[in-house]
């Protein structure tokens, strides 16, 4: 019984375990991917190319488009009173 739980255990292990080289990969297309969109907008925006301003320049945009996104689902039907009550006088 004692030899169940520990193969089951080994299998869970190795089910969870990762390729770190393929997550680097993934990690640098993501980045170049994010260099290649952003990067010129950060560059007219005044940041100098490949100094860490304009990486975060970069980060920061990315991340205002991903939040433009999911908001975008999270509220099918929005109003432009959401969020703010509407007074009426």
């Amino acid at each position: 019984m004692r030899t169940i739980y520990i193969l089951a255990a080994v299998a869970l292990l190795a089910g969870c375990a990762t390729n770190p080289q393929a997550e680097q990969q993934k990690a640098t297309r993501q980045m170049e991917y994010k260099m290649q969109v952003y990067g010129p907008a950060c560059e007219k925006l005044g940041f100098a190319k490949d100094t860490d301003a304009w990486r975060m320049c970069i980060q920061r945009e990315y991340e205002q488009t991903i939040m433009r996104q999911q908001n975008n689902w999270d509220y099918p039907y929005w109003s432009p009173y959401y969020g703010r009550p509407y007074y009426r006088r």
